[in-house]
């Protein structure tokens, strides 16, 4: 097999790979909680957070991706009422932890698992 061709198996692959990314939705609030409050998602998911009522943020208190969002992701957003949604990609494996800011201690935590991607190994291999 060519050189070309196995660079274009590889970037079949990484681009396959990219595809099968999910977006898990997660409710916040009503009430004090996240709905689910824990996720297990794989590496290069992304995580959608939308406000369902209340005044909430979404705030990541330890893990390999940290955020904080309620209407927009910055480092400094505080709880929103609003009817806000904020998408979270999760690059690296690890577990995450998240909290209401304003309703941890009533409870409204949260944590996502990522799963690290095994990568898939290829064979090569002669076509006549």
């Amino acid at each position: 097999m060519h050189a070309r061709d196995r660079f274009v198996l590889l970037l079949l692959a990484l681009v396959a790979d990219s595809a099968f990314a999910i977006d898990h939705p997660v409710q916040v609030g009503p009430g004090f909680t996240f709905t689910p409050s824990s996720l297990s998602i794989n590496q290069g998911d992304t995580v959608t957070f939308t406000n369902a009522g209340g005044t909430h943020n979404v705030h990541a208190t330890s893990g390999p991706t940290l955020f904080q969002c309620s209407v927009n992701c910055t480092t400094t957003n505080t709880p929103n009422g609003t009817a806000w949604s904020d998408t979270i990609a999760f690059p690296t494996a690890g577990t995450v932890n998240f909290q209401c800011d304003a309703h941890a201690g009533l409870g409204m935590v949260g944590s996502i698992t990522v799963n690290p991607i095994v990568p898939v190994r290829l064979q090569s291999f002669e076509v006549d």
